[in-house]
């Protein structure tokens, strides 16, 4: 078992380690945008966030920055839902986590509500997939429920309701 700090040991140099080394197992990071991954001989074969799986909770954690970590190595994975070998599974977590940039900037506080301010009109012009991602806006979710719930990736969702944010017709309350 390996435990440590991504504060401490970066998410990408954890995963570089474990998939260069051809672990197999189960790392766990403990975070609000924490999760499971399960890897097998150098390769990526399962993710999971909340009820998030497969590409869309690999997405979510390659955000992270912090939190907790523990590799017990020996877990088998309840299904297979990705298939990343190490070189591409380490270019994805790259590009995802310079993506996440920004988005991390907007919502940096993932367990507060997300809601409409009083500058927010009925009479506003949205796209189908604003729609979307808006009406969930309307329940008042934390930001991590809204992203399990939209059935979108996670990463296109907040790059959908970064521009309500930075206009500030949308808020975290």
């Amino acid at each position: 078992m390996v435990r440590g700090d991504l504060a401490v040991f970066p998410f990408l140099s954890v995963m570089q380690m474990l998939l260069t080394s051809g672990r197999e197992g189960l790392l766990s990071v403990d975070h609000v945008r924490g999760g499971q991954l399960w890897l097998e001989r150098g390769e990526i074969i399962h993710a999971r966030c909340g009820a998030l799986t497969g590409d869309a909770a690999l997405q979510l954690l390659a955000s992270l920055g912090s939190g907790t970590f523990v590799f017990e190595p020996g877990i088998s994975a309840p299904e297979r839902t990705l298939h990343l070998h190490r070189d591409s599974a380490l270019r994805r977590l790259f590009e995802e986590s310079n993506a996440w940039e920004p988005l991390l900037r907007a919502f940096p506080d993932w367990q507060r509500r997300l809601r409409f301010t009083p500058r927010w009109t009925e009479a506003q012009p949205v796209t189908q997939p604003q729609f979307r991602a808006l009406k969930l806006v309307s329940q008042e979710l934390d930001i991590r429920t809204l992203l399990e719930r939209c059935g979108e990736a996670p990463r296109s969702v907040l790059e959908t309701l970064r521009p309500f944010m930075l206009a500030g017709l949308i808020e975290e309350c």
